[in-house]
């Protein structure tokens, strides 16, 4: 016996492997695409870019891992069952339920892993992450040293500069300001020095020249030559100050024990969703491969076809997903309905475990009716 577990066992570790690899590429691939903006923006290096990339890998592993034990079962049952190996062990006198130890102990595997990946691992890249995004998009002198790049540190703020000179010094310097709705003023200056003290961030310009116009009336054109002007950038490097903690990067603890007065802008449901979130997927790894297994070998499915009940259980598979997420979207709203959110997991080992109950009965009896 502990020779077939073994043997089921092998036949869903090496296609799960396989579909974490591919699914993994995938998505870690788009939500990359999604950082460049950010990383290019700033004037950051490709190695930058590579600690981004390492640091969304987490959260890409929390999405991946579920869904290919799901494909890694799918595809192990097919194969059982498309080669009659299932039918020989039914034939044999093992029954549906004897079929899922393999399956349990895989999962139960695979849940540890994904409980360390949601309960710690993950939380804290996205809090590196968003770290050092913010980081990035405060550090202002950074965006400024990009000769002969238009740079858009803040909405609304567009910067140019043609060369470096001396050390600190720019050439052919270009500020386009709208951020007021009831003015835009462009400044263009010979050379400029970036300065950040105690004072703040600033921009000093000399030798140029700072037109505006004004919303109300847009037909005159102000113009101001000036030696030597200081510009303002504190609303820019203020971004790199403390931030709200999102409920992605807190700790299970923290989520689960936060009080409504310290939630700020968000709801106390917020919290309480992420965290049973992060309790209740680790389930999934094991009701989807259950249902995997019920529905391409159990009785009850028969009248399907092999095609037929693969689509039915990707059907299952998905549909319970789903469910969950709605009900983790209710919790945000209500935060006491956090206890629905294992109810789909929990219902989806439940079925799985009723339809294969039967699974084998009838086959081992026409056996013994045919030789008997």
């Amino acid at each position: 016996m502990k020779r077939l577990d073994t043997y089921i066992f092998a036949q869903i570790v090496w296609p799960f492997l396989f579909f974490v690899l591919v699914f993994t590429g995938v998505i870690w691939l788009a939500l990359s695409l999604r950082v460049i903006d950010t990383v290019v923006s700033s004037g950051q290096s490709a190695m930058v870019f590579l600690e981004f990339a390492m640091l969304l890998l987490p959260k890409v592993l929390v999405v991946v891992i579920p869904v290919s034990a799901f494909a890694g079962a799918l595809y192990a049952a097919n194969r059982l069952h498309s080669e009659s190996e299932v039918q020989v062990m039914f034939a044999s006198g093992i029954s549906g339920i004897r079929l899922l130890r393999p399956v349990f102990v895989f999962g139960i595997l695979v849940m540890a892993m994904m409980l360390v990946m949601t309960s710690v691992i993950a939380p804290q890249a996205q809090r590196s992450m968003l770290d050092r995004v913010s980081e990035i998009r405060g550090d202002v002198a950074a965006a400024f040293l990009r000769p002969g790049a238009f740079v858009s540190p803040e909405a609304g703020l567009t910067i140019y500069l043609r060369d470096m000179g001396r050390p600190g010094e720019m050439l052919g310097v270009f500020v386009h300001d709208r951020r007021e709705p009831d003015q835009v003023v462009t400044y263009s200056a010979e050379r400029a020095y970036f300065l950040e003290d105690g004072a703040g961030a600033r921009l000093v310009m000399f030798e140029g020249v700072a037109q505006s116009i004004k919303a109300d009336d847009p037909e005159t054109l102000s113009v101001l030559r000036f030696e030597q002007l200081g510009y303002d950038l504190n609303s820019v490097a203020a971004r790199n100050g403390p931030r709200p903690r999102k409920p992605s990067e807190m700790s299970i603890v923290a989520l689960l024990t936060i009080n409504e007065d310290e939630t700020g802008p968000r709801t106390l449901g917020d919290f309480r969703a992420e965290g049973h979130e992060a309790l209740s997927a680790p389930l999934y790894v094991i009701a989807l491969p259950f249902l995997a297994l019920a529905f391409v070998v159990g009785n009850q499915q028969r009248r399907f076809g092999l095609t037929g009940r693969i689509a039915v259980a990707v059907i299952a598979g998905v549909g319970l997903r789903m469910i969950g997420l709605a009900l983790k979207s209710a919790t945000a709203s209500v935060a006491a309905l956090w206890p629905t959110m294992y109810l789909p997991p929990l219902i989806g080992i439940a079925i799985a475990v009723w339809m294969l109950s039967g699974s084998g009965i009838s086959l081992r009896q026409q056996m013994l009716r045919r030789f008997s």
